[in-house]
């Protein structure tokens, strides 16, 4: 938007992404019947800088592993990012979570860089039972919320470390 980059078509899809109100997330994870242990929105820390503030919060001793192929992104996210169109609080976020996130080889620099997007609104990251994700994805697609999937799992760890492959 703002290097005017974006098509009309593509704005449009990010402007309801980033506007679609989250009633129906919040009744899907009742839905659970206690199988949601936590949840917070994404924006300014991008994706990786909440799931690592969520891992501290525990105290449980709980880090992550993260599998990016599997995190929803917008269409035009990786070619813009490709682009240069990446905001200097991004970049401050790269820098913060360097010490605790490891990625592996195989995934590429563009979507390290949108796994610490700051500009990211609208999309919920929720801890939730392994053994309750599917009734949870359920109730999520039966909301209508754009975009659920499971991205990963918490495993008793190094507090806060992240691994991404």
């Amino acid at each position: 938007m703002k290097r005017d980059l974006a098509s009309a078509a593509d704005l449009a899809l990010a402007v309801k992404s980033m506007t679609t109100l989250n009633a129906g997330a919040a009744r899907a994870m009742r839905a659970t019947g206690g199988g949601v242990h936590a949840a917070t929105d994404v924006t300014g820390f991008g994706l990786l800088g909440h799931l690592h503030n969520m891992l501290n919060a525990s105290g449980g001793g709980l880090s992550a592993e993260i599998d990016a192929a599997s995190v929803p992104l917008l269409p035009m996210a990786m070619e813009l990012t490709e682009r240069g169109a990446v905001p200097g609080g991004t970049k401050r976020n790269v820098e913060a979570l360097s010490p605790h996130v490891k990625f592996g080889s195989a995934v590429p620099e563009p979507l390290r860089v949108l796994l610490c997007d700051a500009q990211t609104s609208g999309g919920l990251l929720i801890a939730c039972d392994p053994d309750r994700v599917n009734t949870l994805l359920a109730a999520l697609s039966r909301e209508a919320t754009p975009a659920a999937a499971r991205i990963g799992r918490l495993a008793r760890g190094t507090p806060g470390a992240i691994t991404v492959s």
